[in-house]
């Protein structure tokens, strides 16, 4: 963190006269409280509290090129300290609410659980046709979120089921064409503690474009195409 915030800086200053506008006056006033708020949403980020006030004593000693209390490296293995403490307690909380969370959605009548407590599904629309095989490389539509809905990934492609989660694999085998699901996945059988999840229940939204992309299109699928071209 201090190292991107110090890098922020290097980039402000190097870059700053590609945008300077020498005909307009720089409201110092303005830029100084711009530039607390950048420091201060990064502080918010840390995920554990610092002493603001001796922060701003901090940039003010520093910028009389006054001694600091601390070096570079052993403020950043401070914080490095105190983050993997934030992160731990983060972990528990989000492994709680992870559990309560599946332990309650399994009595959802059309909630389908693959494995006890830790893996389970709902069918958002029914497929037709073949269905995925152990073997097989769909093509895929798949949104991954966190339970506050905050979206780390939204794409269409094709997978590997060998090489995904086994958790995610256990989830499409089975799906037919144009099926969608929405899997809950705990922890566990997730990402676990890796940043930035830190033991968060993940949920994917799947859609099945295309069953097995090995396999020949079919006439209705080439019809489609042409009609795109």
């Amino acid at each position: 963190m201090l190292r991107k915030t110090i890098a922020f800086f290097i980039i402000l200053i190097t870059f700053s006269a590609i945008y300077a506008d020498e005909t307009k006056e720089v409201d110092t006033k303005k830029l100084s409280e711009a530039i607390g708020h950048i420091i201060g949403k990064n502080l918010e980020d840390l995920g554990f509290e610092l002493d603001l006030k001796r922060i701003i004593t901090g940039i003010k000693k520093g910028s009389h090129n006054k001694t600091s209390p601390m070096t570079e490296d052993e403020c950043l293995q401070a914080l490095a300290k105190l983050q993997v403490i934030a992160n731990e307690k983060i972990c528990q909380k989000n492994l709680k609410i992870a559990e309560e969370y599946l332990a309650k959605n399994i009595n959802d009548k059309n909630v389908i659980e693959i494995e006890k407590g830790k893996l389970q599904y709902k069918i958002l629309n029914e497929g037709k046709d073949e269905s995925v095989q152990s073997y097989n490389s769909p093509t895929i539509k798949i949104v991954g979120k966190y339970l506050d809905g905050k979206i780390f990934t939204d794409v269409e492609e094709i997978i590997n089921l060998t090489e995904t989660i086994p958790a995610l694999k256990r989830s499409i085998i089975g799906m037919k064409k144009n099926e969608r699901r929405q899997v809950y996945i705990h922890p566990d059988l997730g990402f676990g503690k890796i940043p930035p999840c830190l033991n968060s229940l993940i949920v994917f939204d799947i859609e099945i474009v295309k069953v097995d992309t090995n396999t020949p299109l079919s006439t209705e699928e080439i019809a489609n195409k042409e009609k795109v071209f």
